[in-house]
């Protein structure tokens, strides 16, 4: 074996352990996030299933999402969602969460995000 190759192969033997770390932190960090409650317990699977899954997220294009006097109105969206109900978006873009039911039709809107305030 060449001084080069067993190089290589003490340095990526040290490299394994700390990607391997770094792995498990990125994952912990992302299923925490989901996971558990801002307590510390932990988010029971019913719980997640039930409530905002990923078919109660829509994120919308600013052309679906119409201000008016009354409300908001997001096309696809059977209600008007009343001024001050919005939360400011962290990304910039506009979310609305809600479910669609089994008979088509659809919940109240769990969380709402828009670019700025409308009030």
């Amino acid at each position: 074996m060449s001084p080069n190759s067993q190089h290589h192969q003490h340095g990526a033997a040290r490299l394994a352990p700390l990607l391997a770390l770094g792995a498990f932190l990125a994952m912990d960090a992302e299923a925490s996030a989901h996971d558990v409650w801002s307590n510390g317990d932990v988010v029971p699977d019913w719980v997640k299933k039930a409530c905002c899954g990923p078919d109660d997220v829509h994120h919308l294009t600013a052309d679906q999402v119409h201000l008016t006097k009354a409300g908001w109105r997001v096309d696809g969206y059977p209600d008007l969602i009343p001024i001050g109900k919005e939360l400011p978006s962290p990304d910039g873009g506009y979310w609305i969460f809600y479910r669609t039911l089994d008979n088509g039709d659809k919940s109240i809107v769990y969380c709402f995000f828009t670019p700025f305030s409308g009030t």
